[in-house]
């Protein structure tokens, strides 16, 4: 099996609260609570949307299901404990086609299962912190 590698940079700027991130050649902005920028949790569950597409787009002829386009509706829902993230995500998927309702619900399980997204999310993933640095006024650099 071969290892594939992803890569992210997050960077602060100089408005309090607003993010750069890039990935290859594209930026997003994040914010906890802006109009401009987008927050960590919308990130998230867009890229779950968007990871869930993808794979239908990728399997749809491989699983034998036709449709002419589908859309989701992702709604993580908050609330107020001791938990930093959300408590719940609740996910709607609209389908334009003429299979039945069994072979869609059969189709978005399919992609769910098969959705690097939706596997990260429901199963743990090992996070390690590789190094912190404490970059001085006087360029000294250290790490630990």
């Amino acid at each position: 099996m071969t290892l594939e590698t992803f890569k992210a940079t997050v960077t602060s700027t100089a408005t309090p609260n607003l993010y750069q991130a890039s990935v290859r050649d594209f930026m997003l902005s994040f914010s906890p609570n802006s109009t401009t920028a987008i927050s960590p949790l919308e990130g998230i569950l867009a890229s779950l949307g968007a990871c869930e597409s993808i794979v239908m787009a990728s399997f749809h002829e491989r699983e034998k299901f036709s449709y002419r386009s589908v859309y989701f509706t992702l709604e993580g829902q908050e609330e107020d404990t001791d938990r930093p993230g959300l408590n719940r995500i609740l996910v709607s998927v609209h389908y334009d086609t003429d299979e039945t309702r069994q072979a869609s619900h059969d189709f978005m399980e399919f992609a769910e299962g098969t959705c690097p997204v939706m596997d990260n999310l429901t199963n743990a993933v090992p996070i390690t912190r590789m190094e912190v640095t404490t970059e001085t006024s006087n360029q000294e650099t250290i790490k630990s």
